[in-house]
């Protein structure tokens, strides 16, 4: 009696797939193009079940046809080329085919029973979607009990926990959970809101669980690992010692030996701090701020260059933004200045950014002036901007980390950008905020005063 057949136009390919099932050689692409033939053609499951029941009947019912029959045949030559006795070598192979056969039995009684009751045997163990992994414009679902390989370039992981983690290649990661990831070795810096604090970096030799918020991880291949925080706090444990590490702290686990303090050396992230704190890319003469604690950042000066700050993040304001800039567009001259008290909707969470140039020591002469340009790209997009003194003055307590150094009044007043328009007419500063909302260029003509703005992000 002639097999069912499945319907689907690809029926060599359905039966490739079903031998390679059945010899054990089913990869994961394949597995699951089976899996989807049978799901949507009962015709293919009929034919499956008909090709199961006769292997299996082969196997137990027909001697004549199996392997033993040829194995009798070669028994003579066998024992005549082997160096041991005459039937020591052909035991062992009859032995070897008489357990393969066994395992063909049971693995055709087995599907049988198995595919009466679904396709779930067909099926990888399921894998919860635990991760988005960013590399430029791509993206990819990342699921639990995955190795991802790092071989150029920063890529960024969003957990769903809330957990953001920027990787620099070289390296080599396991997903365990959306809590928890293994370093085999590699740098990563990572930034948790409350939502995933607990969240664990495993290395070879240590463990670090975070307690709130931002910390890198480097690990090499000999099981040495540095555990650096930016701020917040992380608890390590190496084997029956465990140690809390706060914000400008580093501890070094090594084998063979005790956790050990070592100097807080941020700029080993210089490449993936700004990834984990949403900077995608910069570019011009705006630069990311080096990595470091809230303090630190707060003091930064760069006479050549526009910073970018990151400031508060996971922020729920509890009052509106006093912004000047909303929506996309180019604004210069007085349009820098329009009033947008903006109460985010219920719930919204924000981060906020810093673009400081502060170009004290550049001009020899009073009334010179120096032009900064170039842009930032976030991985959120922009909800508004604030560009004058008064309102960078009201929010710094509400969206900074750390209270900002004192400046002289002049710099108090003048810090946001110039908006007079002049006859004849100057140069003025320029703002632009892309039609996408993640873009800001920005071109600055500052003097010795220092030049800022602030951006407030959706997180």
């Amino acid at each position: 009696m002639n097999s069912p057949q499945p319907a689907d136009n690809g029926s060599n390919d359905f039966e490739l797939l079903c031998a390679q099932y059945l010899d054990g050689t089913l990869d994961d692409t394949s597995r699951e193009k089976l899996a989807n033939l049978l799901e949507s053609d009962p015709s293919a499951v009929a034919a499956l079940r008909s090709q199961l029941l006769v292997s299996g009947a082969l196997a137990r019912l027909k001697p004549e046809l199996s392997d033993e029959t040829f194995l009798r045949s070669v028994l003579p030559h066998l024992s005549t080329v082997a160096d041991e006795s005459d039937d020591a070598f052909p035991n062992r192979v009859q032995k070897v085919i008489r357990f393969e056969r066994w395992k063909r039995i049971s693995l055709a009684a087995a599907a049988v029973v198995a595919l009466a009751g679904g396709l779930t045997f067909l099926m990888r163990p399921q894998r919860t979607v635990v991760a988005t992994r960013f590399d430029g414009d791509s993206s990819q679902q990342v699921r639990t009990g995955e190795k991802l390989v790092f071989s150029t370039g920063v890529s960024r992981m969003e957990f769903t926990n809330g957990a953001v983690v920027a990787i620099e290649a070289p390296a080599e990661l396991s997903i365990r959970s959306q809590d928890e990831v293994v370093l085999a070795h590699g740098r990563l810096n990572a930034w948790c809101p409350e939502t995933a604090h607990g969240f664990r970096v495993v290395t070879t030799t240590a463990t670090l669980t975070d307690l709130g918020t931002s910390f890198g991880v480097s690990a090499t291949p000999d099981g040495t690992a540095d555990f650096v925080v930016l701020d917040g706090k992380v608890e390590v444990k190496k084997d029956n010692e465990t140690r809390r590490v706060e914000r400008g702290a580093a501890v070094r686990a090594k084998r063979g030996t005790k956790l050990s303090e070592v100097a807080f050396e941020p700029a080993l992230f210089q490449r993936t701090w700004p990834v984990a704190s949403g900077i995608r890319s910069t570019r011009g003469e705006v630069v990311p701020a080096p990595p470091g604690t809230p303090e630190a950042l707060a003091e930064l000066e760069n006479d050549n260059q526009i910073l970018v700050i990151p400031e508060r993040r996971d922020f729920r304001p509890a009052e509106p933004i006093p912004f000047d800039i909303t929506a996309p567009g180019i604004y210069t001259g007085l349009s820098l200045m329009a009033p947008h008290n903006v109460t985010p909707t219920a719930g919204t969470r924000v981060r906020s950014y810093l673009l400081r140039c502060n170009p004290l020591g550049q001009f020899k002469e009073p009334g010179s002036t120096r032009r900064f340009q170039g842009s930032v790209t976030f991985d959120r997009p922009v909800l508004g901007i604030i560009t004058v003194s008064r309102k960078l003055n009201r929010t710094d307590a509400m969206l900074s980390r750390a209270p900002l150094p004192k400046v002289n009044t002049q710099d108090n007043e003048l810090r946001g950008l110039e908006r007079k328009v002049e006859d004849p007419p100057k140069p003025t500063d320029r703002v632009e905020l892309s039609a996408d909302r993640r873009t800001i260029t920005v071109t600055f003509f500052a003097d010795v005063s220092i030049d800022e703005i602030r951006a407030i992000t959706e997180d």
